[in-house]
């Protein structure tokens, strides 16, 4: 797509319902949504002023989301919708085909292929490590400790009332928290409202919003790996891959009791009309420090296996991480399988969970961070990068 004279790659995402730039194409308008982050984060974005596009022969103005952290540039349901773009599932893959002849006619937006565990693997590794609905518990994490920042007050952000079809929408998940005692009721001082995000599929997922938390709350170093440099690491040499996510990842990790006050929210019953205050006993999306939390933790469980179990050369394999996602790089088969069986047997009997659909076990090509990797090869993926960003 040529925009304001200049070409730009756009990622295709249905999710997003707005279309956005992650560069400062033109001046910025006064028009500014919120937006929710991968993290569950929640904050303001601008909307540039309307800019030239032109594309497929057709040109028009359109004004794009500004999100300097988004990853990819996003071509969202509002261009989507406005081109009268048709969404057409096939074997494989699917599609995505414009009515207008002078509009480009097809090309592909994302490889569908389901997970597919080999064998030997499924009858090697402990069959609880595959993810269930209900999120796993790091059995060597301990409690974390989150510190105010020195003359920090108490926040109370009042919640402003929440439809009753979101109430409803989100009331499943409230209650399976509370059955799983990830959540628990409680009296606090501090409280920040909840917003109920409707999915694409209709249902509804719970996002907090945690800014004024965050403000209060110290900052932690982040060490986590950047995720652009990280797979320089990935040697020519290597030719089978593994790639594995861990899910609910964050909730893997306890929040010390002291802790735990911070991140209170109101909810009200939507069966009984009932208000009380709930918090999160495990680590919370959102929160500023969670992605390091939980990555330096599962670094360290990674380090130890990595030192005392693996028995493979060094020099024939590599060990990546970022967050909650694993990358294994071999020479061999053989012991890319071995790897891959061991570390699934490490992260079930330490109480994490991997997520099945998302599994890429022993493969020659695989999708990590938005790339698509083969032996010497490194390049950006028709999967779309999961770093997206939706709207409420």
């Amino acid at each position: 797509m040529e925009v304001d004279g200049e070409p730009l790659e756009f990622r295709v995402d249905t999710g997003a319902s707005h279309s956005a730039v992650n560069t400062k194409l033109g001046p910025l308008s006064d028009s500014t949504i919120q937006v929710v982050g991968v993290t569950g984060q929640v904050e303001e974005r601008t909307f540039l002023r309307p800019l030239d596009i032109k594309f497929g022969g057709k040109e028009f103005d359109h004004q794009f989301l500004y999100m300097p952290n988004s990853p990819e540039s996003l071509f969202g349901r509002d261009l989507l919708s406005m081109l009268q773009a048709r969404i057409i599932f096939e074997k494989g893959r699917v599609r995505l085909e414009f009515p207008e002849e002078n509009i480009a006619k097809l090309f592909v937006i994302k490889e569908v292929e389901a997970a597919e565990i080999p064998q030997e693997i499924e009858q090697a590794v402990v069959p609880w490590v595959w993810e269930t609905g209900v999120p796993g518990k790091s059995k060597a994490a301990q409690p974390a400790v989150i510190e105010l920042k020195e003359g920090a007050s108490p926040v109370r952000v009042r919640q402003y009332p929440l439809k009753l079809e979101a109430r409803i929408g989100i009331a499943p998940m409230i209650e399976q928290f509370l059955s799983l005692g990830i959540l628990q009721e409680c009296e606090s001082e501090f409280n920040t409202p909840i917003f109920p995000v409707r999915k694409p599929n209709g249902k509804y997922r719970l996002v907090q919003d945690l800014r004024a938390i965050n403000n209060i709350t110290k900052d932690i170093h982040p060490v986590v790996a950047n995720p652009y440099t990280l797979l320089t690491a990935v040697s020519e040499k290597f030719k089978w891959f593994t790639v594995i996510d861990l899910k609910d990842a964050f909730f893997c990790i306890p929040l010390a009791l002291e802790s735990r006050k911070y991140f209170a929210f109101e909810w009200e019953s939507p069966d009984t009309g009932r208000k009380k205050q709930l918090t999160w006993t495990r680590l919370p999306q959102g929160f500023k420090n969670s992605p390091t939390i939980f990555g330096n933790q599962l670094a360290r469980e990674l380090e130890e296996w990595k030192t005392t179990q693996v028995k493979e050369p060094p020099f024939s394999f590599a060990l990546l991480q970022y967050v909650d996602d694993i990358f294994i790089a071999s020479t061999e088969k053989d012991v890319c399988l071995r790897l891959t069986t061991g570390l699934l047997n490490m992260l079930g009997q330490a109480g994490y969970r991997v997520s099945k659909e998302k599994a890429q076990l022993v493969r020659t090509q695989v999708i990590y961070l938005g790339c698509e990797i083969s032996q010497g090869v490194r390049k950006l993926g028709v999967n779309r990068i999961q770093a997206i960003w939706g709207h409420w």
